[in-house]
């Protein structure tokens, strides 16, 4: 194959706009979810990890950079927390999936 044919692979952007729901998930330091809300087909994932992201500092927890993920590390005095865009609501991804299949935050009804 010529240099010039040779195909360039680039990674997907995991917040590209979905015409699927996804979730904002806030996990723990053992990665159960502590919080989650359901996003929209359609919803600026970006923008709503970074307002997450912001609503956490405000409220004194130190966050790390926003890079090309789709997560973001926070953490205040001994307490370390993931913010997070997911495919899969909680407790419903597949198995294999990195989950805890069938848990439930403890808000949850």
């Amino acid at each position: 194959m010529l240099r010039s044919m040779a195909r360039k692979r680039s990674s997907p952007d995991p917040l590209e706009t979905s015409s699927q729901p996804r979730w904002l998930v806030i996990r723990d330091v053992t990665s159960r979810p502590v919080r989650y809300t359901e996003l929209p087909p359609g919803a600026d994932l970006k923008a709503t990890l970074a307002a997450e992201r912001r609503r956490l500092m405000g409220e004194g927890w130190k966050a790390d950079e926003l890079k090309r993920y789709s997560f973001v590390f926070c953490q205040r005095d001994n307490e370390r927390v993931c913010i997070s865009i997911e495919h899969f609501e909680p407790g419903t991804a597949p198995v294999g999936h990195g989950s805890f299949l069938g848990y439930k935050a403890k808000d949850d009804p």
